[in-house]
């Protein structure tokens, strides 16, 4: 199976599906299409979000933190802290907790 597969969905918005799960982390598989946001949420431990294709900002509003990343690019993400993320192109990602 491919990511694209994975992650086909007709619906609008980002589309989230499990990619792996082990006793103290777990990879998630995102896709979002230009223009779409991840809107505002914050994690209570600690991630990287790594773009495997695509282009997407990461912005952490309350601490003026704006990232842009392209394919094989990562950020990583504190526990606790409010961000999102806008798609600059189509993008698939993978979420690293």
């Amino acid at each position: 199976m491919t990511l694209s597969e994975l992650l086909a969905s007709e619906q609008p918005g980002p589309v989230f599906r499990p990619f792996f799960k082990a006793q103290n982390g777990r990879l998630t598989a995102i896709r979002v299409r230009k223009g779409e946001v991840i809107k505002e949420h914050k994690s209570p431990v600690p991630a990287v979000l790594l773009v495997l294709e695509g282009a997407v900002r990461y912005e952490q509003p309350g601490e003026n933190i704006v990232h842009q990343l392209g394919a094989l690019e990562y950020t990583e993400i504190p526990p606790d802290t409010i961000h999102q993320v806008i798609a600059e192109t189509d993008a698939y990602c993978m979420l690293v907790q």
